[in-house]
């Protein structure tokens, strides 16, 4: 699928200036309905061919108590991997973190009723806590008007200073209520948020809920990442920039969430 038929006219044309001024003010950046439904119902097919493979050579997803993960969505959808190598990314990235910068991990995902996220941040390694630059890309590949993504607003600005990853809801009730941004937004709509911020999914509590979404991180440490697959026939071009966010000859040794 070609890129134009990805983003939306409106996010083509989006300034990437202004994007990252309002991930460095206020911690994200949405745009409603950034991704075409060509791309949505594109991605989610990729996503779900191959939920469970048993005894079978090949990938499959997972599930986990009340979520979905597939992980290799590099190696199924060119449409997921023309946008993730977009030029698009990449100047995001570059205005934000400089020269330098990898993917460390991706997912197609599935959210289902009666899960429950803490609080947390993403600036995580296998360390645990780690001090680098990173952004998250989310995607909703459904309308979302409950079970939606929050955020801290500016919460990237103090959360490196305590050093924690993880956070309860009863802190966050007591301290940053006001500060809760949520996010009810159509499928298509694209989240960027900085790593540092304390973000998680609102419960919900009926069990026949699912929230579709597809989740990428871009770090500024390119000495190692999540192992990711890729199928090569997707690759119409390589360059320097693009050898670098893929990690080409570098280690991919973090645990796969």
């Amino acid at each position: 699928m070609d890129v134009k038929n990805i983003f939306s006219d409106r996010f083509q044309n989006a300034d990437s200036n202004d994007i990252v001024n309002q991930i460095n003010q206020n911690g994200y950046f949405v745009f409603e309905k950034a991704l075409t439904d060509e791309a949505v119902s594109k991605i989610i097919k990729d996503g779900t061919s191959s939920r469970l493979n048993i005894n079978k050579n090949d990938i499959s997803g997972v599930y986990a108590e009340k979520q979905y993960f597939f992980t290799n969505l590099l190696a199924v959808s060119s449409s997921f991997y023309n946008f993730v190598t977009s030029n698009f990314v990449l100047k995001i990235c570059e205005k934000y973190m400089g020269e330098s910068f990898r993917l460390t991990a991706l997912r197609y995902y599935e959210t289902f009723g009666k899960h429950h996220m803490q609080w947390h941040t993403d600036n995580k390694t296998d360390k645990v806590y780690a001090n680098f630059r990173g952004l998250i890309f989310l995607c909703y590949l459904s309308d979302v008007n409950d079970g939606q993504f929050q955020y801290i607003e500016e919460s990237h600005k103090w959360s490196r200073e305590r050093k924690f990853n993880d956070y309860t809801d009863d802190f966050i009730k007591k301290n940053y209520l006001s500060k809760i941004k949520d996010f009810k937004y159509p499928k298509g709509s694209i989240i960027i948020y900085n790593t540092h911020g304390l973000h998680r999914a609102k419960p919900v509590f009926k069990s026949n809920f699912i929230r579709k979404s597809i989740f990428f991180q871009i770090d500024n440490i390119t000495d190692n990442s999540e192992p990711i697959l890729i199928n090569t026939k997707f690759i119409n071009k390589i360059d320097d920039k693009v050898a670098m966010l893929l990690g080409f000859g570098k280690p991919s040794n973090y645990k796969i969430f």
